[in-house]
């Protein structure tokens, strides 16, 4: 399955790109992704973030979908 991942803040700076498009396995879920995403992109491995599932923080077991709208956060602090 194919999926769009967009890339926020540092996140983006990291991975030298806003967007991409993807290709899984069916079946694969959110830590498993990371997993991917960190091996692609060597520079995520010390960064902190948060993988967002149709806009909602998604746990590390999340299953994801070819239809879910996938985003890479980095820390932000409210106020």
């Amino acid at each position: 399955m194919e999926l769009k991942i967009l890339y926020f803040g540092m996140i983006a700076d990291a991975t030298g790109c806003k967007e991409e498009v993807i290709s899984l396995q069916p079946g694969c879920n959110t830590n498993q992704l990371e997993k991917i995403l960190k091996t692609k992109y060597q520079t995520l491995q010390n960064l902190s973030f948060k993988i967002v599932v149709d806009q909602e923080i998604a746990s590390s077991q999340s299953i994801l979908k070819a239809t879910n709208e996938i985003a890479l956060l980095p820390p932000f602090s409210g106020g």
